[in-house]
């Protein structure tokens, strides 16, 4: 099992290096036509699983792609108050705009203060464009890891204006709406900065303020709301809230740091990437290194880690950036390893996790980096696909053609050879056509245990663990046998996950070892 140190060093190399993994990747090649701008559709393939000389598809009904030009490397991904989808090319240098109506490119910017001017000095170079957003004026913001650290593209004039006084690339920004202002964090720097418009008599400029945030704590998610800032803090494994203070012309002058988590008394926490906070007192969070997304109660200032469902490979899934759902019924996340977006039901309490049908040949990584959420439909996810040359987007209002449920929701074990039994119920939906490949339900367990998210000195064993949908009425139950062969004490999260391939539900039960 790898060490928490390991794993925060590999979170530091992949956010911040890449240079290493570049070697190895740069000889990965997709299925795109630089001179085509009509991406390639991958969906409604005839076969499962479609092997060629470049990549292998996993054919889905949740997830559509568009392949880019060869060598893209996408990163950052907005869609903006247009419906227009916006990704920035890390090693093409370009701002890509897609029209999902159309499905295909509108255009190719090249990222210069003057459009004339081609690329040639920085082909082969990547600059990674970690961040996007779109302001209340309709300018697209981006960051880029190189000589200019932050830009604004104004997409009515086609021109783009490079801000050098940040004092590093911002690792991820937000828009608070209601004052317009753009906060962000820098990871290498270890500060956090605001954007603010100000209105003069005859024009309009920006000011930009930076906080310094400790010294190599590697800030890197985001909360704003109502001038409150939380961030996540990946080196020092601390989550923190910030209150904004303003002067009487609203300009802000400082912030004041009012809560930290966990406390000097409280359990740690590993390698914090994002942060969303409710409005109940909850706090949620992904932790890179131990494939969990992770519920902070600020009254009771208890934790509880909810895994991700078990990796083909039995390594950590990496879940990173999180992006609310406007219907308040969850948030979603990417997994940088487990090569899935995942949707967590915060009402239900229930994980789907849609796998992305791009698997690389020569590597398992798919690398979904950026994420966004469609602001006129909040049931769909956009994401990038950095090892691949591909953006793609997930619609969860499809209906999942099963379910998974329970008969308990707390199992208790001593820790010397102690068992229990659970009756886990796979219903099937009548209503919801199945297709042919997807009929075939495998049933799996994943904890909270490790950071690979599996079991400690303690098995689980399904009666059986496939269940071929096509020979179910409407449902069928089936005994989870748990085998305690001296776990270590604690309290834990079990998941219990149903999946066809394509999309993996999970349910969760409290896990006691004595």
């Amino acid at each position: 099992m790898p060490s928490i140190k390991w794993i925060t060093l590999l979170v530091i190399a992949i956010t911040i290096g890449f240079g290493a993994l570049w070697i190895v990747l740069d000889s990965i090649n997709t299925l795109s036509s630089p001179d085509n701008k009509k991406p390639i559709p991958i969906t409604n393939l005839e076969n499962k699983t479609i092997i060629n000389n470049f990549t292998t598809y996993i054919d889905t009904q949740y997830v559509a792609e568009y392949s880019l030009p060869k060598d893209t490397w996408p990163n950052a991904i907005l869609v903006d108050g247009n419906g227009i989808v916006w990704t920035a090319g890390s090693r093409s240098h370009t701002l890509i705009s897609f029209d999902p109506k159309q499905g295909q490119i509108k255009s190719f910017y090249p990222i210069t203060e003057d459009k004339t001017l081609n690329n040639d000095a920085t082909k082969g170079v990547s600059f990674m464009t970690w961040t996007m957003v779109e302001d209340n004026d309709g300018f697209i913001w981006f960051s880029q890891f190189g000589p200019d650290p932050l830009w604004r593209f104004d997409p009515r004039t086609e021109k783009f204006e490079p801000f050098r006084s940040v004092d590093n690339p911002p690792y991820q920004m937000k828009l608070d709406k209601d004052t317009g202002d753009i906060w962000y964090t820098t990871l290498a720097r270890n500060t956090m900065g605001a954007i603010q418009k100000i209105e003069n008599k005859s024009d309009s400029s920006y000011k930009i303020i930076e906080f310094d945030v400790g010294a190599d704590s590697y800030p890197a998610g985001l909360f704003v709301e109502k001038d409150q800032v939380w961030i996540s803090q990946i080196q020092n494994h601390k989550l923190i809230k910030f209150n904004v203070i303003r002067d009487s012309k609203g300009i802000i002058t400082d912030l004041v740091n009012t809560l930290e988590i966990p406390s000097n008394n409280e359990d740690p926490i590993y390698s914090p990437t994002d942060v969303f906070v409710s409005e109940d007192d909850l706090v949620w969070f992904t932790e890179h290194g131990t494939s969990t997304i992770t519920k902070y109660h600020i009254q009771s200032t208890s934790f509880t880690r909810f895994p991700t469902s078990a990796n083909q490979y039995n390594t950590t899934t990496l879940p990173f950036w999180i992006k609310e759902s406007a219907d308040d019924q969850g948030f979603w996340f990417n997994e940088h390893t487990g090569n899935r977006i995942g949707f967590f039901d915060t009402t239900r309490m229930v994980l789907t996790e849609y796998e992305i049908p791009t698997r690389p040949s020569d590597g398992y990584i798919v690398y979904p980096l950026g994420v966004a959420v469609d602001p006129a439909d909040s049931k769909k996810m956009w994401f990038s696909e950095w090892n691949t040359d591909k953006i793609a987007v997930v619609d969860r209002s499809i209906p999942v053609p099963f379910d998974i449920h329970s008969d308990m929701t707390k199992v208790v074990l001593s820790n010397h050879n102690d068992t229990a039994k659970i009756h886990i119920k796979v219903t099937k939906n009548d209503n919801i056509g199945i297709p042919s490949y997807n009929k075939i339900v495998s049933l799996k367990v994943s904890s909270s245990m490790e950071p690979a998210a599996g079991l400690v000195n303690m098995t689980a064993i399904f009666s059986t663990d496939t269940i071929d949908l096509a020979e179910i009425i409407e449902e069928t139950t089936l005994p989870l046998t748990l085998q305690n062969y001296h776990a270590p004490s604690g309290n834990y999260i079990l998941a219990v996950s149903a999946t066809d391939g394509s999309v993996t539900k999970s349910i969760f039960l409290d896990l006691v070892v004595e």
